[in-house]
């Protein structure tokens, strides 16, 4: 079955659900299989079972620590609710029987312009999962409404960015630490942005700059500023990021390049401290 995409203007001023609901109930059982007129035990594998249906979503590690969705939800929203930021629309999105999770929670009364019908929004992107696929996954960052770009932070002045957890604990107090981090410093990000649509872009500088990237990554960006005859700085981080978000092949890479992107921009072309 192939994967819907995410419409992150979708659900801008409104709560949206797609999928299974998020707080089914989940639990690790022991894996067997039959030998004979027997059941044996597995080593070291876990069933992780739906229990309202009985379902198996996943055989993981015995190291495996589950977290239940619910469990991720209502911990950003008590991230969000620590906030005083106005209306937080999300889109929660739960596919493959229940087994991931995606949500977006949003704060449209920060939402700024960069350039006239052209605003970003702050966002914040969580990602779980009960099939291994990916481990527990927070993106703080922006989306453009013009063409639902993702302009995920990673460092400088776009504070927050990637965390991924590791362990059965979610650390909402760096959650929310960050978040609001983030969206203190959001009007700084817009000035920057809006600082971009004036400043030319330089070869040089934009060659090195895609010298970070991934080489096929690089080429299809190069050549795609070229395409759409991109002068500014903006315009080309505006050709990076929908490379990243429209044309790569999963999540992971997506977000992945999104970070490097960010970094490599923020690294050449944010205003030296004065």
């Amino acid at each position: 079955m192939i994967q819907r995409t995410v419409d992150l203007a979708s659900h801008l001023n409104q709560i949206v659900q797609r999928g299974h609901p998020a707080d089914f109930p989940v639990t690790l059982r022991p894996v067997f299989y039959r030998s004979g007129e027997v059941f044996e035990p597995v080593g070291n594998r876990l069933a992780v079972v739906r229990e309202d249906t009985g379902q198996a979503l996943a055989v993981v590690s015995d190291r495996y620590r589950l977290v239940p969705h619910q469990r991720i939800l209502d911990v950003m929203e008590d991230a969000t609710a620590r906030l005083d930021v106005g209306p937080v629309p999300r889109g929660i999105y739960v596919d493959h029987q229940g087994s991931r999770l995606r949500a977006i929670f949003k704060f449209p009364a920060l939402a700024r312009p960069v350039l006239r019908g052209d605003d970003i929004c702050p966002c914040l992107k969580v990602l779980n999962t009960y099939d291994g696929t990916s481990r527990i996954a927070v993106h703080i960052g922006a989306f453009r409404f013009v063409c639902t770009n993702l302009a995920v932070g990673g460092g400088g002045v776009f504070a927050g960015g990637f965390m991924s957890v590791h362990a059965g604990e979610i650390p909402i107090e760096q959650v929310a630490e960050q978040l609001t981090a983030y969206l203190t410093g959001f009007e700084g990000i817009v000035k920057l942005y809006q600082r971009w649509t004036e400043e030319a872009l330089t070869l040089d500088v934009f060659t090195e700059i895609l010298g970070g990237f991934p080489k096929r990554a690089a080429e299809a960006i190069r050549a795609r500023t070229q395409e759409d005859g991109a002068q500014t700085v903006y315009e080309a981080y505006n050709v990076a990021t929908r490379y990243a978000t429209h044309e790569t092949r999963s999540y992971r890479a997506a977000f992945e390049l999104l970070e490097k992107i960010n970094r490599g921009f923020q690294q050449h072309f944010a205003p030296s401290p004065s």
